[in-house]
């Protein structure tokens, strides 16, 4: 999987476990490469739930419990998060797991949690009102790097002008830098759909794309949008 990633994850979310199963199925039917499946709609979520989840997953899926100010929907507190997270990753043992860069700063035994089994880490940084200098997210990723070694680091800011992209794009030049990890970075927002095309033939794995008007972030293409404009961008 690791060199070939030149795809589509596509991302779902369920406000029940029966609804989140159902669009799970749907998202395979489009045949991406990656399935994320957002937790955090999930209202609310037990241990039983998350094992009935496991007995759905095939091998292709990211599991993200985003927290409320990086785009998370759940309001629930620190400790109860960083608990669930662990949760997830021994119950469920996804192919990959999504957690904010920030939480893993602050609880660190959750990279300790995954080197006990074999889903592999995506550190995620979110910011949907800017994007810094690059200097400042050039910054990020190489910490990210240097303390969590993640399979994929993944970088989304918000651009308020089209030159945003220019910047988040500029990213990509760490990309032999800070291998074997990976580096995924788009913009969010309308101005930032020339980064979340582009960003595969820069060198991201893949883009991100939701389901029809399913969209689980600002600016974000259904799966067939996608497929099409890829196709026409190569």
């Amino acid at each position: 999987m690791d060199e070939k990633i030149r795809g589509i994850c596509v991302s779902i979310y369920g406000l029940d476990l029966l609804s989140l199963i159902g669009k799970l199925k749907l998202a395979r039917s489009y045949k991406p490469t990656l399935i994320e499946l957002r937790l955090d709609y999930l209202r609310p979520i037990k241990s039983s739930d998350l094992k009935e989840i496991r007995g759905h997953l095939q091998g292709n899926e990211i599991i993200t419990f985003r927290k409320r100010v990086e785009g998370g929907v759940a309001k629930i507190g620190g400790n109860t998060h960083r608990n669930l997270l662990l949760d997830i990753i021994s119950i469920c043992r996804p192919a990959f797991v999504d957690i904010e860069i920030s939480t893993l700063e602050s609880f660190p035994i959750i990279v300790d949690s995954l080197r006990n089994t074999n889903s592999r880490l995506i550190a995620s940084s979110h910011d949907f009102t800017k994007t810094e200098q690059t200097s400042d997210l050039a910054k990020l990723v190489k910490n990210s790097i240097d303390h969590y070694s993640p399979h994929f680091v993944k970088v989304v800011r918000k651009a308020n002008e089209f030159s945003d992209n220019l910047r988040i794009l500029s990213l990509y030049k760490l990309r032999d830098k800070i291998r074997p990890s990976k580096l995924i970075a788009f913009c969010s927002g309308s101005l930032g759909l020339f980064s979340r095309i582009s960003c595969v033939e820069f060198g991201s794995p893949f883009t991100y794309a939701s389901l029809p008007d399913e969209r689980t972030a600002p600016g974000q293409l259904d799966v067939g949008s996608m497929k099409s404009l890829l196709a026409d961008w190569r």
